[in-house]
């Protein structure tokens, strides 16, 4: 008996052992958004076949479903529900007065405990779960895996209401299944809106019954520009192809396009609602509405449909029937979106056409308006008005403001340029969308808008007080579709970037740190990889400019940032470069004029090429001279000049000396041409880089080469040039010819691949 009792101890010991469960570090944790606090324990609760889940509410719901669908579909699990509370199980228990969207999270190792007041809530708190399974659990097959959760409490709520992406179905349109993935990346992030651009002047998007030609033939179009430069761009990059489906044959002329129809909308809304995921509909009107007036004329104010200089010409506000066919179209969007904003664009407006049209001029009198843009404001009140009656109520872009607004609009600022606009909308008490170009357009390249600059972005201006901050409903990033053709490009904007958003629309700005947030996200890859996003890698530097050389000269090529499993592949022959071209491990000799071609994989993950042309150079000999004054001189000369190269110095212009290459007093003020001349100073022998910067124009010389040509009409903009100096002084000149509005002249130099330095009176003399 006692030996039967000690096999039996043994055997017990033995289950216990093999059934160890594990305990998990701070390091082996990637939650995001961050939660508000999070406190970890020892051991694990284990997901099995067995598990139950405790629902006893309407409320559970939706959470419950969307932790059996992620189960069943990767472990084979087919959880059932109980209404008591039992081991082995995952219990929802509502609690009163937590902030929607928030919950509680208490992990053991035999129960699950999510609490919150509200189905979202316990959304957020399932996906919390999610992230903290193996990244398995977003395998589409089903996978034999410990499906362990850390021990753990968190107590989490988000810091806005409003944590949105945005897709523009108009310039490049995705279908339904490609949608309900991207909603699928949103509940993961918990974020809780998506906004739907559905029309524009290049393509109409949502069957509307009353006027069938906005899908029959404005849904539909000649391929343009923006689809030619993306099929070119594709030579090179295949994520810029564009899928074969969305071209079909209209009275034997190939078009591109696509639409949704009513019933699609209704499927997109519920999946979206099923994630807790509010979907909000934008029709742009009374501009950017080229696809409806193409085929119903009747909408223009001369009866033509086009573009003017930068805009199409917009709908003709004098006409009643301008006003009866928007009310028609937003009387069937109402009925297929739920929430209570409805989207109307706004934006860029050309409100030339008004001007000249005697109905819309007519309307302005009638109505006592001062000009075309409270015209606009009258017709967004009409519609505002109009909604009010269908129990909604109107969202626009920043440029809604300019007019006037009723209280009950809500405002998207996208515009950084225009800080008084979200300042005005929060003063006037409306509700405010914070989306602007500066950190949120993510149809900017990763380069541009980087993860950390979009992560240390502070969405509320610091000039909010904290009465307006309450008008903040949240904030969004917009992926504007021109040159996004495909739903791989479409991850590859829109990844690992909204990963930030996600955090910054949840965690409050006392609760972020970007280095922190850098190391959560290389862990969020592997899941990123099972769900089959294709995100963006680091770029590959040192190709972004023209190299220069005289015999020979060395390539140094390197990451953005490092990431593990990211290498860089490169060719020498204007090829594109793959996984069988040279890989790159340190820096490579050129002694020949040739293309370098670059670009950076991770797996079959790869990301843009960067390329550049070697260039051959002949030194130029430096001038046996030696200034007597630190310095250049500043030649002034009045006149409205069409070119830089219209630009002439007489011996007898007068000028005066300066520290180095600026506009000084002469910004904002009236253009006045400028000429620097003097000496500058190479301290060895070898190439040179010269950059040089400025709205208008300027050329820069070394001797009677040009260096630089930064010349045309345009904004501030750099440009660069390199050239072979031998050691010694060399005669400089700039030219610059300023716009309109004078902004900024400024040079730097320095050897090539160094660091540039302004080029002032520490290197410069005459």
């Amino acid at each position: 008996m006692k030996n039967y009792l000690t096999l039996l101890l043994l055997a017990v010991l033995f289950t216990s052992c093999s059934h160890q469960k594990p305990t998990f570090t701070k390091d082996d944790i990637s939650i995001i958004p961050k939660p508000s606090s999070i406190q970890l324990h020892e051991s694990a609760f284990e997901f099995e076949s067995k598990t139950k889940l405790v629902v006893t509410e309407a409320a559970h719901k939706k959470a419950a479903n969307y932790l059996k669908g992620l189960f069943s579909t990767s472990a084979g699990f087919e959880f059932s529900e109980s209404t008591s509370k039992t081991a082995a199980a995952v219990i929802f228990e509502t609690v009163e007065g937590l902030k929607e969207g928030a919950y509680k999270l208490v992990v053991n190792p035999s129960q699950i405990i999510i609490s919150a007041s509200e189905e979202s809530g316990f959304f957020n708190g399932v996906q919390t779960i999610r992230q903290l399974l193996p990244s398995e659990i977003e395998s589409t097959n089903e996978v034999s895996v410990n499906w362990y959760v850390p021990c753990l409490s968190i107590e989490d709520e988000p810091r806005f209401k409003w944590r949105g992406m945005h897709n523009d179905f108009s310039r490049h349109f995705i279908d339904i299944d490609e949608v309900k993935s991207f909603l699928d990346y949103l509940a993961l992030y918990k974020m809780n809106m998506y906004h739907m651009h559905l029309t524009d002047d290049q393509g109409w998007r949502i069957e509307i019954k009353q006027y069938p030609l906005l899908t029959e033939k404005g849904a539909w179009r000649t391929p343009n520009n923006q689809d030619t430069i993306c099929m070119e761009r594709a030579e090179e990059n295949k994520l810029y192809t564009i899928d074969e489906a969305k071209f079909k044959t209209i009275d034997g002329e190939r078009k591109y396009g696509g639409f949704f129809t009513q019933e699609q909308i209704k499927e997109i809304v519920a999946y979206a609602d099923d994630r807790c995921i509010t979907v909000v509909p934008e029709i742009d009107m009374p501009g950017h509405f080229k696809a409806a007036i193409d085929n119903y004329p009747f909408l223009s104010c001369n009866g033509q449909s086009g573009w003017d200089t930068v805009f199409t010409h917009p709908s003709c506000l004098g006409k009643d029937t301008t006003y009866e066919f928007m009310k028609n179209v937003l009387s069937e969007v109402v009925d297929l979106f739920p929430y209570e904003y409805i989207h109307i664009g706004g934006d860029e407006v050309n409100i030339a056409s008004w001007k000249e049209c005697p109905l819309c001029q007519k309307a302005i009198k009638d109505n006592n308006l001062k000009d075309e843009h409270e015209l606009q404001s009258f017709f967004n009140r009409d519609i505002e008005q109009f909604l009010h009656s269908k129990g909604k109520k109107l969202m626009g872009w920043d440029e809604i403001v300019e007019g006037g607004l009723t209280k009950d609009a809500a405002v998207m600022w996208w515009r950084g340029w225009r800080p008084e606009a979200p300042k005005k909308a929060a003063e006037n008490g409306n509700e405010l969308v914070i989306t602007p170009t500066d950190a949120y357009y993510f149809d900017y390249l990763n380069e541009g808008n980087t993860l950390e600059k979009i992560y240390n972005y502070e969405p509320v201006p610091e000039n909010f007080t904290a009465e307006e901050e309450a008008n903040v409903l949240g904030i969004q990033a917009n992926l504007w579709s021109e040159w996004i053709p495909s739903f791989k490009r479409l991850q590859y904007q829109a990844f690992p970037r909204m990963l930030a958003v996600a955090e910054n629309a949840w965690a409050s700005k006392e609760n972020k740190d970007f280095e922190a947030f850098n190391a959560r996200v290389e862990k969020q890859y592997p899941r990123l990889d099972e769900l089959g996003v294709y995100y963006y890698i680091p770029i590959v530097k040192g190709l972004d400019k023209t190299i220069a050389m005289v015999d020979s000269t060395k390539v140094k090529l390197e990451l953005a940032y490092p990431l593990e499993g990211v290498e860089i592949y490169y060719t020498t022959d204007g090829s594109v470069p793959t996984k069988e071209t040279t890989k790159y491990t340190e820096p490579f000799t050129v002694s020949d004029t040739v293309e370098i071609k670059a670009r950076a994989y991770k797996g079959e993950i790869f990301n843009d090429i960067k390329k550049t042309k070697v260039e051959q150079k002949v030194y130029l000999n430096s001038e046996a001279i030696e200034p007597k004054s630190k310095g250049l001189k500043r030649f002034l000369i009045s006149g409205k000049l069409k070119k830089v190269e219209d630009i002439k110095l007489k011996t007898t212009t007068k000028y005066e000396v300066v520290d180095s290459v600026d506009i000084a007093d002469f910004k904002g003020k009236k253009p006045v041409n400028m000429v620097f001349s003097g000496y500058i100073k190479a301290e060895k022998d070898g190439i040179y880089q010269f950059e040089t910067r400025s709205d208008g124009g300027d050329y820069l010389y070394i001797g009677d080469t040009l260096v630089v040509d930064n010349s045309g009409w345009h904004g501030p903009r750099k440009r660069y040039g390199n050239v072979a100096l031998k050691a010694g002084w060399h005669p400089i000149t700039i030219k610059y010819r300023p716009s309109d509005k004078p902004r900024v002249i400024s040079a730097w130099y320095g050897m090539q691949g160094k660091d540039l330095q302004l080029i002032n009176s520490t290197v410069t003399g005459f």
